[in-house]
């Protein structure tokens, strides 16, 4: 499931733009955010016990996900009075404690905050036998620009220059990690902060590799799926002990 989730944020990145957005004073990939919650979605509130095979489509117009769904109810879900209900509860459990997903709930609530500032848009959920969520692609000139020539040309140079950091080696972003757990960090953090040099499996291709080299240790070695376990660089560690 974990490999299904990598493989549909994969899909989703090769074929979708990842436009210059601000949160507040900050850059963001909206586009990542938005992937994250309605590929998270699919696959933990999924019926599997249904033969429907699920759908994940992008069109010119539209990004289109439909899902067999053991239904709570008929009809387009609506952010002013939606009440979450847990599908699969385990499997939910299991993605929120490594950080694929957050807060029951807070995938719709994401979703409609991240697709307005992706595409200006609104998303729909559509809940019964089949669950469909439809992100909304196009984006009008005035929503697209919306600056000045000046602070395109600095969108683009950013732009760039993330292109570049991407192309860092494998060897350099361990280093990068490294050095950002001198401190303890959380898998969600690690992926956050990874997510701007790589967009790889940070489980397969970076963490298992430095435990495995002991580079990098759990704080909770004995229970590595804990929700409260985070990662450390191993110098610092036997500094500290």
């Amino acid at each position: 499931m974990i490999d299904s989730y990598d493989r549909l944020i994969a899909f989703g990145q090769k074929h979708l733009n990842d436009p210059f957005v601000l949160e507040g004073i900050q850059r963001v990939s909206a586009r990542d955010k938005i992937l994250r919650e309605v590929v998270s979605n699919s696959l933990a509130h999924r019926d599997y016990s249904s033969g429907f095979v699920s759908k994940f489509i992008i069109e010119g117009n539209r990004i289109y996900l439909e899902n067999p769904n053991r239904a709570n109810g008929y009809g387009i879900l609506q952010l002013s009075n939606f009440s979450p209900y847990p599908k699969n509860p385990a499997i939910s459990k299991v993605f929120r404690e490594i950080g694929l997903a957050d807060e029951l709930g807070s995938g719709m609530r994401n979703t409609y905050k991240y697709t307005k500032l992706y595409s200006g848009g609104i998303p729909e959920f559509c809940e019964g036998d089949m669950f469909k969520i439809t992100i909304p692609l196009k984006r009008t000139t005035e929503q697209v620009t919306g600056q000045d020539t000046e602070q395109k040309s600095g969108q683009m140079s950013r732009q760039m220059s993330g292109q570049i950091i991407h192309e860092k080696s494998v060897a350099d972003i361990e280093k990068s990690i490294l050095t950002f757990c001198k401190k303890p960090k959380s898998r969600k953090e690690i992926h956050e902060y990874i997510s701007q040099f790589s967009k790889s499996n940070i489980i397969k291709s970076y963490i298992n590799p430095l435990l495995k080299k002991g580079k990098l240790i759990m704080t909770i070695p004995d229970k590595p799926h804990s929700k409260n376990q985070k990662y450390i660089t191993n110098s610092v560690k036997k500094k500290k002990d």
